[in-house]
């Protein structure tokens, strides 16, 4: 199930976030980390990805 919240604003950091895994998607969110930049969001989501 995708998460219909994405808590971004910018078009790449959106369709990106779209694009994760809901896990992941769920992740960043319960983080708390706000990301300024797409590579910022690229590298944690990985990190997330690897440790699943």
């Amino acid at each position: 199930m995708q998460n219909e919240q994405n808590p971004f604003t910018d078009p790449d950091l959106k369709q990106y976030f779209s694009s994760l895994p809901s896990i992941v998607q769920e992740s960043i969110e319960q983080s708390g980390v706000k990301f300024e930049s797409l590579s910022q969001l690229k590298s944690f989501a990985e990190g997330m990805i690897h440790k699943t």
